[in-house]
């Protein structure tokens, strides 16, 4: 009986540790994954009127370029630069950003340029 009740209680015991180093090694989820992009909206370029950037939470967008020209685009948004693939091209453009407040600044990571933008 003894010898009986040992067991039951080793091997409950073993269970629960087993639990609990699984648990542990679950995936943990970062607040990244939980964290909106900055990106988020409507940005109306100042230097060009009538162009803007329109970044969807789906990792999707828009450029509207003027004159009623639009280009879709796809994103990643890195924290500290975005990188955005337009339909049916075969390249990524990367831009560093910051946004202070309504104020979106991206800089070519290829050529240097910086343009601002202002969030509608």
């Amino acid at each position: 009986m003894k010898k009986t009740l040992f067991t039951v209680i080793a091997l409950t015991l073993c269970t629960l540790l087993t639990v609990l180093c699984l648990t542990a090694c679950g995936e943990k989820k970062t607040d990244d994954a939980d964290k909106k992009s900055a990106l988020l909206g409507t940005w109306s370029a100042n230097e060009a009127e009538g162009c803007a950037y329109t970044f969807q939470e789906d990792g999707k967008g828009v450029w509207d370029a003027g004159d009623g020209i639009l280009m879709n685009f796809t994103y990643a948004d890195k924290g500290e630069t975005v990188e955005i693939t337009y339909e049916g091209a075969s390249t990524t453009q990367i831009w560093e950003y910051t946004v202070d407040g309504a104020n979106l600044t991206m800089k070519d990571t290829d050529t240097g340029s910086i343009l601002t933008y202002t969030k509608k």
